[in-house]
Parts: structure tokens; sequence; C-alpha cells
């Protein structure tokens, strides 16, 4: 278990002024970051063999609506955790988590379904399972193009893993199959939907941004693959650049009759910013992309900007109306974490410090104003404060925090570890 706090901890805790100092910042962050390591180890339910499963939550039209163990996937349920606790107990010499992580995902992996119909993709189904593996991954398929249900997803866990080539290959085939020629690019619509439901979208969760994510990084492992799948993601890119508004500083989300120009990580700027920066580290490491790489930055800055300002609008209402008036709290999907996470990783992409200092300093505006158990933060879910899981809940947060704290030992949250560990300590 971790050591007792330091005295500057003690100092810092909810409920005390935040300080200007980045050294106390971190420590209050990196004290709450154990704080929600501690929540995920009591949380965990141990069946009869000692395997662990969490707390998720069912959801309706008007949010959760009751708690069920068992779920499987990365976005909700046990791979998600699993995944934090993986990363956290070796950042934070956390033995108790390194211990909990390694039982869950053999349980994960021990239990994989072997139903015809059993979700793919990569944020509710098994290729989200599969990043808990190392170098391995299944040759997974889905009706969907997307990252969150998709053959995008299921791309993406095959580039990471760099296994099944071949399986790959007819995966960029089928998304360039689906794909609708538009005036400027090429767009997804949801062919499994009718009417306006089916529009083509972007982002990173449903829309063209996840795609292109996973075009790029299978050209990066795949060199054969390189010129079909970069032909793809451009023309994708020049879709969604049509789309793209810097005076609001983004992409629209396109799900509703009300267009609205978000700054989250599933259907806004804090997801397609993220998805532009990793292919800007791509290019930097060789992948000779066919389209404007100038473009990608300018669209990028713009992205961080929004999501600064978003980030700074969550910490001031945390400030003057404590933790509960930041809608959704400082988790990854609906909340602040997707910005500040974009804005941390901006800073490491491109190598401007400032603004992981201001990521850390909101987070700890956050943290200063939140009550002291994680469990009662506000969640991404409405109705389902305690949240523990990747996307909506605690364990996202976990690494977001622990990776302002003290740079250089996790991998990025909105990348879902992407590229590897990034900053430094």
């Amino acid at each position: 278990m971790r050591a007792a706090l330091t005295e500057t901890e003690h100092d810092l805790m909810p409920g005390s002024d935040p300080t200007d100092e980045p050294a106390d910042q971190r420590a209050v962050v990196l004290a709450a970051a154990h704080r929600c390591v501690d929540l995920l180890v009591r949380t965990a339910i141990l069946d009869d063999d000692g395997d662990p499963t969490w707390p998720a939550w069912e959801t309706g039209p008007e949010g959760a609506i009751g708690v069920v163990a068992g779920r499987r996937s990365l976005y909700d349920g046990d791979a998600g955790v699993v995944w934090s606790l993986t990363h956290l107990g070796e950042a934070l010499n956390r033995p108790d988590a390194v211990e909990l992580a390694a039982s869950g995902m053999r349980a994960l992996l021990r239990s994989r379904p072997d139903e015809p119909d059993a979700p793919a993709g990569l944020l509710v189904g098994e290729a989200g399972v599969d990043l808990l593996r190392r170098g391995r991954a299944s040759r997974g398929w889905s009706d969907g193009s997307d990252l969150t249900d998709g053959l995008a997803g299921i791309l993406l866990s095959l580039a990471r893993a760099r296994h099944h080539e071949e399986h790959a290959a007819a995966v960029v085939a089928e998304l360039r199959h689906r794909a609708r020629v538009e005036p400027w690019g090429r767009s997804w619509p949801d062919h499994r939907l009718g009417g306006a439901s089916a529009r083509p979208l972007c982002g990173l969760a449903h829309g063209a941004s996840g795609i292109v994510w996973a075009l790029a990084e299978a050209a990066a492992a795949w060199p054969r693959l390189a010129s079909s799948a970069l032909e793809l993601a451009a023309e994708g890119l020049e879709w969604e650049a049509t789309w793209s508004e810097p005076v609001r500083g983004g992409w629209p989300d396109l799900r509703e009759d009300g267009v609205s120009w978000p700054d989250l990580w599933c259907h806004g700027s804090a997801g397609a910013g993220a998805v532009r920066l990793r292919l800007l580290e791509l290019v930097d490491a060789g992948l000779d992309v066919p389209w404007s790489v100038e473009t990608t930055r300018a669209e990028a800055e713009m992205a961080v900007q929004r999501c600064g300002r978003a980030m700074g609008d969550a910490a001031d209402r945390a400030v003057e109306g404590g933790a509960g008036a930041v809608v959704a709290g400082w988790t990854l999907c609906h909340g602040a974490g997707g910005p500040a996470g974009l804005v941390a990783l901006a800073a490491d992409v491109l190598g401007v410090p400032e603004h992981r200092d201001e990521a850390l300093s909101a987070a700890a505006a956050f943290v200063a104003s939140a009550p002291t158990d994680p469990e009662l933060w506000p969640s991404g879910l409405r109705g389902a404060d305690g949240d523990v899981s990747l996307a909506t809940g605690v364990a996202g947060t976990a690494v977001l925090l622990t990776d302002l704290a003290v740079p250089g030992v996790v991998p990025s949250l909105p990348l879902l570890g992407a590229g590897g560990v990034r900053g430094t300590r």
C-alpha cells in the first residue's frame, strides 16, 4: 500500500486553497491519484477464484438506471479498469494495484466470449480487451466502421499489436468500400441505421477522426498497407476539414438536429485534436503522408486553444462552486479530462511545456475543490457518481492525474496509450 500523506499533501487536501506553486500542485494532484487507486482497489468484487470485476452502470435516456458487474469493455467495464491499474500500479509503486491488474487481466483473457455476435470493437468489444495483451490481437469483424464498435477500432488494435497483417489489409479494403465519396474527400455513414441517424460524423469515437487514426497507425505498422491506408485517411481528413470551424475551435457534433461544437473527447475538439497530434508524431517518426502536415498542425493547435479555454473554465467553476459545478467532473469522455488530457499531450508533441503547467494547475484547482473521496466526484454519466470506469469515471481520471503529477510514467489517456510514455520526470 502507499505511504502516508506528506505534510504538503495534507495541507493541500480538498477544501484547502489551491496553490500557485507547481511542486505543491503536483503534490495535491498526486495524492488525489493515489486516492483514486484506493477506490479502484476497494471497489473490486472478487469471485470464489479471486478474479476481480468492478461495478458498472446500466444507462437509459436520462442517465444511469442501475449497477451491474462483469462488463468486459474498455470504455466502461473491467478492461478499462485493468488497463488503468496496470499503468498506475507500476507508476505509483502500488503493489496492490499491480496484483489486482494482473488478476483482472488473466480473468478477462481466460473468459473470452466465443459467440459470433460478441462485440468486437475497441471501446465496447474484444479489441479493447486486446489492448491488455502484448503483441496479440483478435481477427475481429464488425458491421460498423467507427472506433467504438466498428472496424476502425479493430484495425487500431491490430496495428498496436502488429498482428494479423492480412486481416488488417482486409479491414482497410472494407473501410474503403464502405466510405461515401463526398464533394471533398470521403465519409463513413453508418449503414446499420436509417434516415438522419445514419449521417456521417466528425470526431474520434464515432466519426472520421477515429477512422483516420486507425488507418494511419496501420500504415505505420505495415509499410505494405501504407499507400492504400494513407490515401483513404487523407480523404477522411479532407471531408472532416470541410466541417472544421476555426472561430468555434473545432468540429461539430452532427448527431442531433441542433448542431453543437463541443470540446469533448468522444465527439469534439479534444478527441479530434488528439488524433491530429498523434498524426504529427507519426510524421515525425518517418511516416510519409499524402496531406498537408501544416494543415494538420494548424487544426491541432486550434483544438488545443479551444480545449485550453474549456479546461480553464472548468477549473474556474470548480473554484467558485465546488467540484459539483463541473459537469461530468474530470472524466475523459464527457468531462474536463478530455480537454485537459489534450492540453497535456500537446505540451509533449508540440514542445510547449507551458501547456502541461496549465493542465496541472487546472487539475489541482479541481482536486482542491472536490471531496476527499473520489467516489463522490462527478461522473461522466448523469446519476452515476462513483463510476470507476476508464471513460466516464475514476480509472481514467487517475491516469490523467498521474500523468500531470509525475510526467513520464504513464501513457497519454486521450490516445489510450498509443505512442507510449511521453513527458519528462
